[in-house]
């Protein structure tokens, strides 16, 4: 290949494109003097003097022009004010090169910064080193350096309308996939665009093309107040009655109105169609001036054809959602694009890779296999990994829908709830369930829920209706019962939290204290409810995103509890939490029985005892979450 025959005849079609862009946005700005001229003739047709317009010929816009050179100069004035204005409000926004790698959240580059990640540092330094190469090589100052971390695909760009002022950038996935050589030959092609005064030129045709738009939004703005009020009627009222002018009223100035609107719009989107098709063409251009220059300066074309074959064939041009909203405005100053079509900014791959090398876009070497490769494995394990996260996260769902289910209040059998009606009852019925027993007038078996919710029952009886000395007995009855055999068991956990709370409470507001101070004691107790489940460390750390008001995260999993009176002290402390603080206490330990997708007996009994003994009533009315999205 020949590159300073490609770059003559690169610059030669841009010459003969340029002018096309300052036609268009003259052209739109005559037509939106025009849109103004008309609309001014017509208020002044419908609501002017009479004696000025006698019949429709002199009524016509060149009288009226005559009559008012004044307004026409003033209509033409206001649009070139338009279009400039945005122009050089967009410009301005673009001119900075540091300015534009800031907004899109660029990391600068300099020597001598370390991090954790040795590889990564060994990447950047090569970054670096190469960049000072190609400023040797063009003879340029040396630009800021910047990387894109949050883009795994392959891009660059460079910006600044100036030479000794302008920034390249490249992505995370081009310092981990390219090769030393590829990648001297992306910076290269980006030390040219700079060179040639590319950026200078795309700048100006960006900030062109939004002076254009800019007369299609004020349109659309006109119309934009014919939307629905508060009531779903127009926010327009036209009043009635009549005008002291010709129109008879205020509609032909509301239609006048409308059409100026609709004028302006599509004006706006004309001029800025035209002027778009002539920014991608000479971008395209641009960019086969900016090929020929990189093989110029590395004196190694196939550099730059590997790493577009590499990008071409392994389908990694990075650049898509990490540009936000700048994407647009950024597109042309990337080394790679996708598409083929009339507003795509860079000419198709395969042909840039023809004019680079004349083995074509499919001549990989060992090298770019064996990346390409890669790539397509590491696509292949995310898409395994995104499948499992969805399976989990489904998973994760229903064992929270069975987390709330099971501490719902089970149906009692209506013989059942003669046993529960008097405090001597329900104190017997509390008794015999905490033996293991069926009470009285229950058929069947009972369920973990239904013993749970019969239990409940029987503690609100004695509360509600028993005497103090009453509730002490029966309280001191329960724990008797629970001692006989040495062990609490989760129900029976559940029960003696239950009756403390309700049965032994001295009735006073205990005092708050913030819930970091409380961190030690609620990770024991997460960790404790963690250890009934099937992956006790990752029940506990499911908990850790709930708890925004206990610190920056848990600690490392403590050991659970092993002891009864241990468990009924903690939650004694966590009486103490704030109301927010407990609900999401509670919800993080939600979020732990659920993490393996199912919710056993021990996990609800611990889970309500918890609710119960730290007051929090009412916080199971949370909506259950819905499984994330497999992508």
């Amino acid at each position: 290949m020949d590159p300073f025959a490609l770059q003559q005849a690169a610059r030669t079609r841009t010459f003969r494109l340029v002018p096309l862009a300052a036609v268009a946005i003259i052209a739109t700005a005559v037509a939106t003097g025009l849109v103004f001229l008309l609309a001014c003739w017509g208020v002044w047709l419908y609501f002017g003097d009479a004696d000025l317009a006698r019949d429709a010929t002199e009524a016509g816009i060149a009288a009226f022009c005559h009559a008012y050179p004044q307004v026409v100069a003033a209509c033409f004035v206001f649009s070139f004010l338009l279009i400039g204005i945005a122009t050089l409000s967009k410009f301005l926004g673009l001119s900075s090169g540091d300015m534009l790698m800031k907004s899109i959240g660029a990391t600068r580059l300099k020597r001598g910064k370390v991090s954790s990640d040795a590889e990564a540092d060994l990447a950047r330094d090569r970054f670096l080193n190469v960049c000072e190469e190609m400023s040797i090589a063009s003879g340029l100052d040396m630009p800021t350096v910047w990387v894109l971390e949050n883009e795994g695909g392959v891009n660059a760009l460079a910006a600044g309308t100036n030479p000794s002022a302008a920034a390249v950038c490249v992505t995370r996935g081009a310092l981990e996939w390219l090769t030393r050589d590829e990648l001297q030959g992306v910076v290269a092609h980006e030390f040219s665009h700079i060179l040639n005064g590319d950026m200078r030129l795309n700048f100006r045709l960006t900030a062109l093309v939004a002076g254009i738009s800019a007369v299609s939004r004020f349109g659309k703005g006109m119309l934009s107040i014919f939307g629905d009020g508060d009531d779903g009627h127009s926010v327009i009222v036209v009043p009635r009655g009549r005008s002291k002018g010709k129109g008879g009223g205020p509609l032909p100035l509301l239609v006048i109105y409308v059409l100026t609107g609709i004028a302006l719009w599509l004006v706006g989107s004309i001029g800025t169609f035209f002027a778009r098709l002539v920014q991608c063409a000479v971008s395209r251009e641009r960019e086969y001036l900016a090929d020929a220059a990189s093989a110029q300066f590395t004196r190694n074309p196939e550099s730059l054809a590997n790493a577009l074959r590499f990008t071409y064939l392994a389908d990694v041009v990075g650049g898509g959602r990490a540009f936000g909203v700048w994407k647009g405005d950024v597109s042309h100053m990337l080394f790679a694009s996708t598409g083929e079509s009339l507003f795509d900014t860079h000419p198709p791959v395969k042909e840039r890779i023809r004019r680079l090398s004349p083995r074509g876009e499919t001549a990989a070497d060992e090298s770019v296999k064996s990346r390409i490769k890669a790539v397509k494995d590491r696509r292949r394990a995310m898409a395994k990994a995104a499948n499992e996260n969805f399976a989990k996260s489904v998973a994760r769902a229903k064992g929270l829908k069975a987390a709330v289910a099971s501490l719902a209040d089970a149906k009692v059998q209506p013989a059942a709830l003669a046993s529960v009606r008097s405090p001597a009852k329900a104190g017997g019925t509390l008794v015999a369930l905490l033996r293991g027993q069926v009470p009285e007038g229950w058929e069947g078996e009972l369920s973990a829920a239904e013993r749970r919710t019969l239990a409940l029952r029987c503690v609100n009886t004695l509360r509600d209706g028993a005497s103090a000395s009453q509730r002490r007995f029966w309280a001191d009855e329960a724990e008797r019962v629970v001692r006989e055999d040495g062990l609490y068991d989760s129900f029976e956990m559940m029960v003696m939290a239950s009756v403390r709370r309700r049965l032994l409470s001295d009735g006073r507001i205990p005092k708050m204290v913030p819930a970091k101070t409380l961190l030690p004691v609620a990770a024991r107790v997460i960790a404790t409810v963690a250890s009934f489940g099937s992956d006790p460390e990752g029940g506990y750390r499911a908990a850790e995103q709930k708890l925004s008001l206990f610190g920056p995260g848990l600690p490392p999993m403590p050991e659970p509890y092993d002891d009864a009176t241990e468990v009924l002290a903690a939650f004694d402390s966590l009486v103490h939490l704030p109301p927010l603080a407990k609900r999401e206490l509670l919800t993080g330990l939600k979020e732990t029985i659920a993490q393996d997708g199912k919710v056993t007996d021990d996990e609800a009994n611990y889970l309500a005892a918890v609710a119960d003994a730290i007051g929090a009533y009412g916080w199971m009315q949370m909506q259950v979450p819905k499984p994330t999205s497999r992508y």
